[in-house]
């Protein structure tokens, strides 16, 4: 993203409170409009979409129900409910309502409030104490919060007298609005993260929505009654889900699935974790990849066996042998911003199908530079479908050109690939294997990391186990 791009988006991003700042200060420029119709439908369209949100969450990633997930889901659900009530308390619209200016006056701030702190939770980094708390009691939190929230509903709209327990006053409104938009800020900055990690566009969805709810709250608190600095909020409550709805649509129809969408801040929490002296916050990183598929996860550790195995038939130093095999572990890591209908296709892809895979090397190079720890290994992953004679991608680079590192993953990929089972295809014995490695070392593999791993391979008898296995 270039930085007239994102100057351009901070800037819309921004706009509505440099509007709510010109209303409230200028005089003359903060019109009054009391239509309490007008109101109760914005407000209305407004739950719908909460819950619509809510329930898009929970079916379209059903097969990754986290706690983060479930808690998102639950965050949208509260302000949909608890917000309904803000609007089914307009004062003289609904007969039979007992006509409290509590409810109305409450529930609107309150609605974000908890739909905040649920995103906040469910944004907390993995591994956290807090992390770990809240996924522990997540059913009896889920289960408290549907009965509170369900208790709160009845009470707004039978007995709303019951309400004034809560205090009305410019220093609740004040840490109301503060702690609420605090955490919309720091979700925000989290999924932002995501975003610059993945490029998904449900994660930009994301940030633009919890900036204008952010937004919104002050507008809440601090616009006057039936002025355009009131209703400014209304609006943004609506463009803020509309916008999580229209983002959605895009990744769906690009990638034909929501799944991406929980696995971009998961996979930003182990980069943040990861440490070349633990192993196991390594096997944590490429648990994330087995998220989305499991084939490529049990790939790479392959690979990185094979790898670690000729970079030692080569004599290599310690340090170009621990590049070799976390390159390795890690290779296809971009592949979780392919989508599952390409990843996993069996047929022959298309040529826009195969564009997105191709631009997995590149996108995992990305990744990798994302990681202070990893960055050192970026190059490699973005080189190891490069042809040592020319033609491979993303670049089109040749022989020594190429990282050797990168030569060196090239070879265990193919043959991992061959004697793997694919959706596509059945695999290969490992003689059969190791003959098409054979017939093109020199064009597309470099000719003495093969001959290293045939040495390897022969030495340890792995090619015989595997021929007699198959």
């Amino acid at each position: 993203m270039n930085r007239s791009l994102a100057g351009l988006g901070a800037a819309v991003l921004a706009a509505p409170m440099v509007i709510f700042l010109i209303t409230t200060n200028v005089d003359g420029w903060d019109p009054i409009w009391v239509a309490p119709d007008l109101h109760f439908y914005v407000v209305s369209a407004t739950t719908l979409l909460s819950a619509a949100v809510a329930t898009g969450l929970m079916l379209c990633v059903r097969s990754v129900r986290t706690t983060r997930t479930v808690l998102l889901a639950l965050g949208f659900l509260a302000l949909a409910l608890i917000f309904a009530t803000h609007g089914l308390s307009t004062p003289g619209f609904i007969r039979g309502v007992k006509e409290e200016r509590y409810a109305v006056i409450i529930s609107a701030g309150l609605s974000e409030f908890v739909c905040a702190a649920f995103i906040f939770l469910s944004v907390l980094p993995r591994g956290s104490l807090a992390a770990r708390v809240v996924d522990a009691v997540r059913g009896p939190l889920v289960g408290a919060a549907f009965v509170a929230v369900a208790g709160y509903v009845y009470v707004a709209m039978a007995e709303p007298q019951w309400l004034e327990v809560i205090p009305i006053n410019s220093s609740w409104d004040l840490a109301l609005a503060l702690s609420t938009v605090a955490m919309l800020t720091f979700a925000g900055w989290r999924y932002w993260r995501a975003w610059r990690l993945t490029g998904f566009p449900s994660q930009f969805a994301m940030v633009a929505a919890l900036a204008f709810l952010a937004q919104a709250q002050v507008s809440m608190f601090y616009g006057t009654l039936w002025h355009a600095s009131w209703w400014l909020y209304h609006g943004l409550l609506l463009t803020a889900f509309l916008t999580l709805i229209a983002g959605w649509a895009v990744e769906a129809a690009r990638a034909h699935s929501l799944l991406l969408f929980s696995r971009a801040i998961a996979l930003r929490d182990e980069l943040d974790r990861v440490s070349l002296a633990d192993p196991d916050s390594l096997e944590a990183l490429e648990l994330a990849m087995e998220a989305k598929d499991q084939y490529t996860h049990e790939h790479m550790g392959r690979v990185a066996e094979y790898a670690g195995a000729i970079a030692r038939e080569l004599h290599l130093d310690a340090e170009t042998i621990e590049v070799v095999e976390v390159a390795g572990r890690i290779h296809d890591i971009g592949k979780i911003v392919v989508p599952d209908s390409v990843l996993m296709k069996p047929g022959r892809l298309t040529d826009s199908e195969f564009a997105q895979m191709r631009d997995h090397s590149s996108r995992g190079e990305h990744i990798a530079k994302s990681s202070k720890v990893l960055a050192g290994v970026a190059t490699v992953i973005r080189s190891h479908h490069e042809r040592y004679g020319g033609h491979g991608y993303p670049d089109g680079i040749t022989n020594e050109q190429i990282p050797l590192a990168a030569r060196i993953i090239a070879v265990a990929d193919t043959f991992d690939a061959l004697t793997s089972p694919r959706v596509y295809r059945a695999e290969r014995d490992a003689e059969a294997a190791f003959a098409e490695i054979q017939r093109v070392s020199g064009t597309q593999l470099d000719p003495r990391c093969v001959s290293a791993f045939r040495a390897c391979l022969e030495r340890e008898g792995t090619l015989a186990a595997r021929a007699q296995a198959a």
